[in-house]
């Protein structure tokens, strides 16, 4: 090209004839009857944009001077070519900025940051549409109000800081927004201000929930350390309560065993052994609510461990309930035991099988009145071992059957209960019943009685070939009754 723009004969007609010229052979590979050419720079100024070649065939060679109506020809077409490529170039950038702009918006429309510019007089300049779909006002209403108007009031000051800060550093801030339907949001903003805009840009994210779960996450860690020192307290205090009852229990059963003998001198109308039974019954109540807050407390803290084996639970069922058959006639209730079948064997603690079912007994007891029945009923359906404890007393109101199962609640009134009782019973109940694989329900009514109904599952598990012996099963049967009934008497 720089030899082109040198060569002195570019700008005027050529005789084509005898000269050796890269643009003659370019003439010629056109026509070869070629005579005369015209070769002129296109020039802008002094940008080269391109050279215009015009041939002459035959004897057309121009009969005038025509080089300077060239030249302008040429500076004419030089100029538009120019203009040509800078629009279109323009054009290109147009596009591509719109294209920028175009992917832009659909970047903040799909964000989850929300995206705004606010000018130096507070009001919003540009949103994305995040801003009403989570706050609920529309862009009209956002951008007709200042800023710091949607702000909480505990924030406005230190918005008003953060609006004096216009350093070239990316900031951040959170604070808490006003949505069209009064709640207060959290934002987690960043912003920075850009000088020559004049603007602040700002992307601000909705925090609410991550904030509710912070709060709900520390009120959780709360409970549970309110929790754990309430189940060491109830652990220390319930073991310092055990000591001095087995005391005086040993004692009154020394003093009983001694009063028999004759060997107690007391005077002939004072009734003696009356008192030590009393002293009794309500230690072994006392027992009875401090084994049940021991064990409630393990069950809590996950202490609590059964002593699983492979036990025939009809025997283990029926056995309980002839084991206080003689005390149950003695209050001239009538106990019925029946069952469809003889022996099933399933994995359960035979321990809290007992408890459980002298426990139901218990309150069965409580609330029938003489002459009244009480029915334990075993069935084995499919899979299941349903257990159910019925009797035709007071029965529970529709409105605490909800509740039965509750801890510290109890089915009557403070004022107009029949017996004593902790509440916390069949809450234990329930659990033992739920360690075991099962689940409790109950079924009452007003004048009808109630009927407590637990499932246990038909399983097995591995064991070793240890067997527990009958005897040592029913070895403490009489002082366990003596616990568990221990609050069945009018106050």
């Amino acid at each position: 090209m720089k030899k082109i723009l040198d060569d002195k004969k570019i700008g005027r007609t050529l005789e084509v004839s005898g000269i050796s010229d890269i643009r003659v052979s370019a003439f010629k590979s056109i026509n070869k009857n070629l005579s005369f050419a015209g070769s002129y720079n296109l020039m802008n100024g002094d940008e080269f944009i391109g050279i215009l070649n015009i041939s002459y065939l035959g004897d057309n060679e121009p009969e005038y001077y025509q080089n300077d109506f060239m030249n302008n020809l040429c500076s004419r077409i030089a100029l538009i070519i120019k203009n040509y490529k800078l629009s279109k170039k323009a054009k290109l950038e147009l596009e591509r900025r719109i294209d920028i702009e175009n992917e832009l918006e659909r970047l903040l429309d799909i964000s989850v940051d929300m995206f705004a510019t606010i000018n130096e007089d507070g009001y919003f300049k540009n949103l994305s549409p995040q801003w009403s779909e989570t706050l609920g006002w529309t862009e009209e209403e956002l951008k007709s109000r200042k800023a710091i108007e949607f702000i909480h009031p505990d924030y406005k000051k230190e918005v008003k800081s953060m609006s004096k800060i216009k350093d070239n550093n990316k900031n951040r801030a959170i604070n808490r927004v006003l949505s069209k339907n009064g709640d207060y949001l959290w934002f987690k903003w960043n912003y920075k201000y850009i000088e020559e805009k004049k603007y602040f840009i700002i992307t601000t994210r909705n925090i609410t929930k991550e904030k509710e779960e912070e709060k709900n996450r520390k009120l959780l860690e709360k409970a549970i350390e309110v929790e754990s020192i309430k189940n060491e307290f109830f652990a220390n205090i319930s073991h310092e309560f055990k000591t001095p009852i087995n005391i005086i229990l040993g004692t009154m059963q020394l003093l009983e065993k001694q009063s028999t003998k004759d060997v107690t001198i007391y005077n002939n109308g004072y009734n003696l052994n009356k008192h030590i039974k009393s002293i009794k019954q309500n230690s072994y109540r006392l027992l009875r609510l401090v084994n049940n807050l021991i064990d409630m407390t393990r069950i809590d803290t996950g202490f609590y461990e059964l002593n699983l084996g492979n036990h025939n639970i009809v025997n283990i069922v029926e056995e309980i309930t002839l084991s206080v058959a003689e005390y149950i006639e003695g209050k001239e209730i009538n106990l019925i035991f029946d069952t469809n079948s003889e022996e099933t064997i399933i994995a359960c603690d035979p321990d809290k099988i007992e408890r459980i079912i002298l426990n139901i007994l218990s309150n069965a007891i409580k609330y029938t009145d003489k002459n009244g029945e009480i029915k334990v009923d075993i069935k084995i359906i499919k899979d299941r071992v349903v257990v159910s404890i019925r009797d035709n007393g007071v029965g529970i109101s529709k409105e605490k059957l909800p509740f039965i199962f509750d801890r510290f609640r109890q089915g009557d009134n403070v004022l107009t209960r029949r017996c004593e009782g902790s509440g916390i019973g069949l809450s234990l109940v329930k659990s033992l019943i739920e360690m075991h694989e099962g689940h409790i329900h109950v079924e009452s009514k007003v004048g009808y009685g109630s009927e407590f109904i637990f499932e246990l599952p038909i399983r097995l598990i591995k064991e070793n070939k240890r067997k527990i012996s009958k005897s040592s099963f029913n070895q403490s049967k009489i002082e366990k009754c003596n616990i568990e009934f221990s609050d069945i008497y009018s106050i």
